[in-house]
């Protein structure tokens, strides 16, 4: 088949361009903030009017999209290294239609595939067609060389953190290497599990203002705050969506606000459409972050 031949029909169906969706990697500087959670109940919400959305489990360490849902996929992203299928023949079909792509506990990082298990993923990329609006990439948490890739390759950085001050610290470590090494300049912020919205904010600003006086020209847009709730865990446990199991609760709520402010947040990059996203990603063609990254407020 002609790639070129293949990429103009793609572009052009019934006189209309594909569709480009939007690419947004959440990220965190800390376990246990709430990030996968965050995602699943985001994507959940987009889903619920209409939109068609694809989670991209990148936590390839340690997986855990399906395991939240209580679903038992198949085949996972291994299979499609090893050449055994395609990436429309692994995604499995969650709550409200969004589609995962699952991965797998303890498979070797994507920047440290071969060229031969390279060029069979961009291969298989090239031949996905699906309509999407959507892609939410549930990145691991920390600093390692595999989270800041996928976290440099997407249009948009969403940040997750809590009010604990080692979340605060290490989401201030990860948006500094993430600026230093890949030069991007403009994060979304969702501070989870606040006592109240005036904690939130605070915690943004306190973000807001370390940023602004060690690196410059940061800018945090703050989408929202998410509050505790201790039926959270419970859903959690029960392997079931909170925004589905108490729709009109004040968490529900103030998720849907924060993914309406998403679409008004401006991208962190001018890429992030789905191709771009993973030829970036397996092109490599980004170089590694430094080892030593983490900082606390009272160092440049």
């Amino acid at each position: 088949m002609n790639d070129q031949a293949y990429t103009l029909r793609r572009i052009v169906r019934d006189g209309r361009a594909a569709s480009m969706p939007q690419v947004i990697a959440v990220t965190s500087g800390k376990g246990g903030v709430g990030k996968t959670s965050f995602v699943i109940n985001a994507a959940i919400i987009l889903a619920s009017v209409g939109k068609k959305v694809l989670i991209l489990d990148a936590d390839l360490g340690l997986a855990n999209i399906d395991v939240m849902l209580g679903l038992t996929p198949r085949y996972n992203i291994q299979h499609v290294l090893d050449g055994e299928c395609s990436l429309r023949e692994i995604m499995i079909e969650g709550p409200a239609g969004i589609r995962i792509i699952p991965s797998a506990s303890g498979i070797q990082e994507l920047s440290d595939l071969s060229p031969e298990q390279q060029l069979t993923l961009v291969n298989a990329l090239d031949h996905f067609d699906d309509d999407i609006d959507y892609m939410f990439v549930d990145t691991g948490a920390g600093i390692s060389r595999n989270v800041m890739y996928f976290n440099a390759a997407a249009q948009r950085i969403l940040v997750v953190a809590t009010p604990e001050p080692t979340s605060i610290t290490d989401a201030y470590a990860l948006i500094k290497v993430v600026h230093k090494k890949y030069g991007i300049n403009r994060f979304a912020l969702v501070v989870n599990n606040v006592r109240s919205k005036v904690e939130g904010d605070e915690v943004a600003h306190k973000l807001s203002t370390v940023c602004e006086k060690f690196l410059g020209d940061v800018f945090l847009d703050m989408l929202g705050s998410i509050p505790h709730d201790s039926n959270i865990s419970e859903c959690i446990k029960g392997q079931k969506p909170f925004v589905l199991e108490y729709p009109n609760g004040e968490v529900a709520k103030r998720l849907a606000g924060v993914v309406k402010n998403l679409d008004r947040s401006a991208p962190s990059s001018d890429g992030g459409n789905l191709h771009f996203f993973m030829r970036r990603i397996l092109l490599n063609e980004f170089k590694g972050p430094g080892e030593n990254a983490r900082h606390s407020f009272s160092r440049t």
